[in-house]
């Protein structure tokens, strides 16, 4: 009888692999239509609304404690594999109430400006929570389901994101602030108040100062309050923070005094900000208009930061501050006045205070009320580092950032407003600029709608999935798409002992209906919202590759499509040459035949 597990034998004696070459050396998957069904039916609960907190008279920096101890993860229980079912901004020209606590300080040259603030808003005060629920176990399978969707990504130069589909097995594979304070001229990076770095981001040249007469450069200044910013959230001050906002601007104001309050959730070890290179203006006249009679400076923005215990180089995100000349000076009065597509990225923390949970190596990023899913969800990558390292021998950084939003919507936003209505997750990295074309990045998103109803197998594919993405970016964005998503397959459905019936089901069907076209998958197939299938034929033809020549020929091939180009289909045939020695046709037909006689 033909064994058709996962659990991989050595090479077959129909075609005899040629000697192990050396060790070196990404992305998403789709979910079962059930699960799309059970979600447009009745939705995952959302957790709690965040209670509102008294208003204070004053805020002062000891008001803002961290959020409450929160006991630690208990080990994650070994890997048993039983297979289970799965289950705008208005614009205030009047001035706020003084409050002679905060006063603005001569960032720029300018004269002094009279005390004032705007009333502090309350700092929210996160109640404490009992001991947790204990971690979830493997309960007793009836019968095996589809496994969990398969991401479908999408891969292209500046952002990769890879994602899991929901189809028939859900499982899935998204961007991401630090200064210093004391630059007194000059334009560029701005030093970060613990020592982070940041890239620098690329632009035309600029016209400086906006185009208005008689007006001195406002970069310097710019960089200066933006050094200020960081430095107040890396030191959690209040106050130094909104010394930076414009307190003319009522609305903006109070809604920055709300954001301050949420970052200094956030487990940051560097936080920078940086104006463009060019520095370039991009205030239009409605902006311009809207902010008058003071003069404007609009500039793109980038933010570099690195959480504690992650993050070998620096996140980066970018916005597009305005800037307003006041009385003391340029101070930051406006965010996202500019259209499409030139809108600020969004973090977890835009929404509410974040809680983490952390191992050595894995930092789970959540929202009050998914403390038991962050529990999950830490055990599940703690046990995915081994399940990537069977499978994956290439240098990595062995560490992972699992961002858990409150619901899709959220989700959505992270990864720039695409539709995640059947990923399960997502994983996300960037491509560095310059000359090297890093790709950097460790962060993984899970889609809460869908992710919290998923038992520990399903949700342990979904998270190995994405890992095995974190794993292999570093080869680049050349490497084939159906190659990408079969590996990360392949490396997540390895431990599952079941036959390719049961791990591929839909390929099962296809091969039964007679509908198998015995071709490997378009990457417009994989990246369809019907790509179960197409991620079942990717990963079954990687199973094919690593027992006819073996996993480290599996590897082998999947270096050496690494480079900053997509591959043709010309390159494919003959890197296929080179480290299998037949050509893709025969690889093809070889991988089809396989597929017929297993199912």
């Amino acid at each position: 009888m033909m064994d058709t597990s996962d659990q991989d034998p050595q090479p077959s004696p129909e075609e005899s692999p040629p000697p192990p070459p050396p060790a070196m050396t990404d992305w998403v998957w789709p979910a079962y239509p059930s699960d799309l069904a059970a979600h447009a039916e009745a939705p995952a609960a959302e957790p709690a609304a965040e209670p509102a907190a008294p208003e204070e008279a004053q805020a002062s920096d000891q008001q803002l404690a961290a959020e409450s101890p929160e006991p630690g993860p208990s080990p994650p229980p070994p890997l048993v594999v039983r297979l289970e079912s799965p289950a705008s901004d208005e614009v205030g020209e009047g001035a706020p109430p003084e409050d002679p606590t905060l006063p603005m300080p001569a960032i720029g040259p300018a004269p002094p400006e009279p005390s004032a603030a705007a009333p502090p808003l309350p700092v929210p005060a996160e109640p404490r929570t009992g001991p947790p629920p204990p971690p979830p176990t493997w309960g007793a399978p009836y019968g095996w389901g589809p496994p969990p969707g398969r991401p479908a990504g999408r891969r292209r130069r500046g952002w990769i994101i890879a994602l899991a589909l929901l189809a028939t097995a859900a499982v899935a594979a998204a961007s991401l602030t630090a200064l210093g304070a004391d630059l007194l001229g000059g334009r560029g990076s701005v030093p970060a108040a613990t020592g982070g770095t940041g890239g620098t981001a690329q632009s035309a040249p600029a016209q400086r100062g906006g185009g208005q007469v008689g007006q001195v450069d406002p970069g310097p200044a710019a960089t200066q309050v933006l050094a200020a910013r960081a430095d107040a959230v890396l030191h959690h001050n209040r106050a130094a923070f909104l010394r930076t906002i414009d307190r003319r601007r009522t609305t903006f104001y109070r809604a920055q005094a709300a954001l301050y309050d949420r970052m200094v959730t956030v487990p940051f070890s560097a936080l920078e900000y940086q104006v463009s290179a060019s520095g370039q203006d991009l205030a239009t006249a409605r902006v311009r208009r809207r902010y008058a009679p003071s003069p404007v400076y609009l500039p793109e923005v980038e933010a570099s930061y690195r959480f504690r215990g992650q993050d070998s180089t620096p996140v980066t995100s970018h916005y597009f501050y305005t800037f307003a000349l006041t009385p003391a000076g340029w101070r930051l009065a406006g965010q996202g006045d500019l259209p499409a597509p030139l809108k600020d990225d969004v973090e977890i923390w835009d929404s509410s205070p974040v809680r983490t949970l952390a191992s050595a190596r894995t930092l789970i990023v959540y929202h009050r009320g998914d403390r038991a899913l962050a529990e999950r969800l830490l055990a599940a990558a703690e046990r995915g580092y081994g399940q990537v390292d069977a499978s994956w021998s290439g240098l990595w950084e062995h560490s992972v950032v699992i961002l858990v939003p409150s619901g899709q919507e959220e989700a959505e936003r992270l990864v720039h407003g695409r539709d995640l209505s059947d990923a399960a997750a997502v994983s996300a990295s960037q491509v560095e600029a310059g000359a090297a074309h890093r790709v950097l990045g460790n962060r993984v998103i899970v889609n809460t709608s869908f992710i919290r109803r998923y038992n520990q197998l399903n949700l342990q594919i979904v998270i190995t999935h994405e890992m095995t993405h974190v794993a292999t970016r570093n080869v680049g964005v050349g490497v084939p798409l159906f190659l990408v998503e079969g590996f990360a397959d392949y490396t997540a459905l390895r431990p599952v002992d079941a036959p390719l019936r049961i791990t591929r089901p839909l390929l099962a069907a296809a091969v039964r209906g007679g509908h198998f076209k015995g071709t490997l998958p378009s990457d417009e197939e994989i990246l369809g919202h019907n790509g179960a299938l197409a991620y079942d034929e990717a990963s079954s033809f990687c199973l094919w590759l690593a027992r006819s020549f073996g996993r480290e020929k599996l590897q082998t091939l999947y270096f050496s499509f690494a480079g900053t180009e997509e591959p043709t289909a010309e390159v494919v045939d003959q890197r296929l040459r080179e480290e299998l020695g037949i050509s893709f046709a025969t690889a093809q037909s070889r991988w089809a035949s396989f597929v017929r006689r297993a199912l």
